[in-house]
């Protein structure tokens, strides 16, 4: 007898069985609900298939065009509707979706993705399992808002690593890259040439956006702080330095750029540009300096995480007994920290931070909201304090193979490796006095250009030789 056998794959067949139940059930769920079923829900679905298809298709398109769309998100809750900041949540998920189904189908014809490094995928899988289990708390809507804020943008990695074309993708992204920071830059010196008062005019607000520094407002562009606008720059000016060639217009736009810095008072930028600028004079072949001016931005970031107590800030959050300010870390350690037997795994995730200012709302916040009561203003005393030293640990272990990934690709002369190094020093060097793990769009987009350059760099070593010349 003749075997019987299917004409497609396993995870074909798997792929498509799951898409056949998502109908049968969207199906269900419009003959129960009938007329309830509103024309944005169909519109957010129908998006959601798109951007899907985006990233499987063409995602050196998709995510050119993702960048703009997440930088301009919190500009977009103000001039036009709040209800407007869950879209990143769509395409974080339909990027994740897509990541998914690329992985499925290469399994199934027995392939694997070299840029998708085993310790990477390891290390995330057990940051985010810590965030899951949540050995120091329970598991409420703080967490779950908590575990999405980390999961988001680290699934995001994973999914830069995965999706094809991953060189020409870097190329639009750059592109893309580079050219919203120069808008963001732009409309940051618009906002010192109109004043504070004009943006509380247009929208803004002093509980918000509109701050200032020994009076002078801090320029914030299209977001919603000084410090989130300052750390896409920096990502733009990372861009411009390793993945375009000199000339007139990148010498404008890096003019741009350290005008944009400059007005958003965001002191720690400055180390950060240094650190950049170390790693620019590695690139040149000065090792020895080089080395020696990232290590003096890295300590004086460190420095500044421990011993900054001092700091002030025009909005504090209560931490117990204690007031804390936002640049306070000795208040902040404490914080984190709390009794020693909540050291090694935390004190639970959203038990301090954003994730528990989230529980205050549910879609979007309303006009009564307040600030969380306790907060910790830095990605590592943010981890600590959610999945305690063993979590923090294990985020120091993913992003030291991220840059013993990166360092692979500079000896092998990739420009993408350079270009991954320099945004991995960017974000780690962010979060010492912000929550840039978590925080939107930087973690977001940070994270996912650190994969794709990664891959990038990977892509080109698998690439034939071009035949030599006769």
């Amino acid at each position: 007898m003749t075997t019987l056998r299917l004409p497609q794959e396993a995870a074909e067949l798997t792929v498509r069985a799951a898409a056949a139940m998502l109908t049968v059930f969207a199906a269900f769920v419009a003959v129960k609900m009938g007329a309830q079923i509103g024309f944005g829900l169909v519109l957010l679905l129908c998006f959601f298939a798109l951007a899907v298809l985006g990233f499987l298709l063409a995602p050196h398109w998709t995510i050119a065009l993702m960048i703009p769309l997440f930088a301009f998100i919190p500009a977009a809750k103000v001039f036009v509707s709040p209800a407007i900041g869950p879209l990143k949540d769509i395409v974080a998920l339909a990027a994740i979706v897509a990541a998914v189904a690329v992985l499925v189908l290469e399994r199934s014809h027995g392939r694997t993705r070299p840029a998708l490094d085993r310790w990477v995928l390891l290390s995330v899988g057990l940051l985010l399992g810590l965030y899951v289990v949540n050995v120091g708390g329970g598991h409420g809507l703080a967490w779950a808002q908590g575990l999405r804020l980390m999961a988001e943008p680290f699934l995001l990695l994973v999914v830069g690593l995965t999706l094809d074309k991953a060189a020409r993708t870097l190329r639009f992204a750059g592109v893309s890259l580079i050219l919203t920071a120069a808008v963001a830059a732009g409309y940051g010196l618009v906002q010192q040439a109109v004043g504070k008062w004009a943006l509380v005019g247009w929208g803004y607000s002093f509980t918000s956006q509109v701050r200032s520094y020994n009076g002078h407002l801090r320029s914030f562009g299209t977001f919603d702080d000084p410090f989130a606008y300052a750390a896409f720059i920096l990502f733009g000016l990372a861009a411009l330095i390793f993945l375009r060639r000199r000339g007139t217009v990148p010498l404008a736009l890096f003019s741009l750029f350290l005008l944009g810095l400059a007005v958003s008072y965001v002191r720690t930028a400055a180390l950060i540009l240094v650190a950049l600028g170390g790693l620019w004079l590695a690139r040149k072949g000065f090792g020895s300096s080089s080395l020696l001016v990232i290590a003096a931005a890295a300590a004086a970031m460190g420095a500044i995480l421990v011993t900054a107590a001092g700091a002030t800030q025009t909005q504090t959050y209560a931490t117990g007994s204690s007031t804390l300010t936002l640049n306070g870390r000795t208040s902040a350690w404490k914080a984190a920290l709390g009794r020693p037997s909540e050291w090694p795994f935390g004190r639970g995730v959203g038990a301090v931070g954003t994730a528990a200012y989230r529980t205050s709302y549910t879609l979007v916040p309303g006009p009564n909201v307040k600030p969380a009561s306790r907060a910790v203003d830095s990605g590592y005393l943010a981890t600590i304090t959610d999945v305690g030293l063993f979590g923090v640990a294990v985020l120091l272990a993913l992003f030291g193979r991220l840059l013993v990934l990166a360092y692979d690709g500079i000896r092998r002369g990739r420009d993408a490796a350079w270009f991954a190094a320099a945004m991995i020093i960017v974000l780690m060097l962010d979060a010492v006095t912000r929550s840039s793990f978590t925080g939107f769009p930087t973690a977001f987009l940070g994270l996912l250009l650190i994969g794709v350059a990664l891959a990038a760099a990977s892509e080109a070593d698998r690439s034939p030789a071009p035949p030599l010349a006769p």
